[in-house]
């Protein structure tokens, strides 16, 4: 039986403390994946997706957050998290981001300042938006500035690191990076002297989540 089945994990599986009118529990359980919102899961919660897209939408040309894409509006303390809010007559410019499994997760977010750096090397431009405009997050159209990506190889130690979520911080409003979370050191704005220009914080866990996972036959 072992040769046909494969090793096995164990050889029982016991669920104790369940009485008769028990309910299974959610797949999912967690908070709305809100931006602005700290903690994003519960205690307990079984951890979230890490994050596999990303995406830069200019909502005052008309454009929709994608399908299956989550926009960060806000911040953590509330403020506005447009990209471009330094800038007075610019257009709205928002970060977006998508979850799953399907494929290989994000390792790494950046910020390329194009008109003084190279990329670096196994990272990605998001040079457009969903519906083909530039994506350019910058006031300037001299000085462009993009969002960077490195997505992990399709086979990965299950100790490497992902990006499980990502917010906009104003540091010159008083934000701070929330707990855990890394400050992507360039502002989003930087042709803009103001003290409302963004920068990107992220955070990083696990890539693979070992879950045990049962059905009632």
């Amino acid at each position: 039986m072992m040769e046909e089945t494969g090793p096995r994990i164990a050889d029982y599986f016991v669920v104790a403390g369940l009485t008769d009118t028990s309910k299974p529990l959610e797949d999912e359980l967690q908070l709305d994946d809100v931006p602005g919102r700290f903690p994003r899961s519960a205690p307990g919660a079984r951890p979230l997706a890490p994050i596999t897209d990303v995406a830069v939408v200019i909502c005052s040309l008309g454009e929709a957050v994608p399908q299956g894409y989550t926009c960060l509006e806000s911040t953590p303390s509330g403020l506005s998290a447009e990209l471009n809010g330094a800038s007075l007559r610019g257009p709205q410019i928002y970060l977006c981001y998508k979850r799953g499994r399907d494929k290989p997760p994000l390792t790494d977010l950046g910020v390329l300042c194009e008109w003084k750096e190279k990329l670096k090397p196994g990272c990605h431009i998001v040079q457009t938006t969903p519906s083909g405009r530039p994506a350019n997050i910058s006031s300037s159209s001299s000085q462009r500035i993009y969002i960077t990506y490195r997505r992990s190889p399709q086979s990965q130690p299950h100790t490497s690191l992902a990006v499980t979520d990502v917010c906009i911080i104003i540091p010159g409003k008083g934000e701070t990076p929330p707990h855990t979370f890394c400050k992507v050191d360039k502002n989003l704005n930087s042709s803009m002297v103001s003290k409302i220009n963004p920068y990107n914080t992220i955070q990083y866990n696990a890539i693979q989540y070992y879950i045990i996972q049962y059905y009632t036959i």
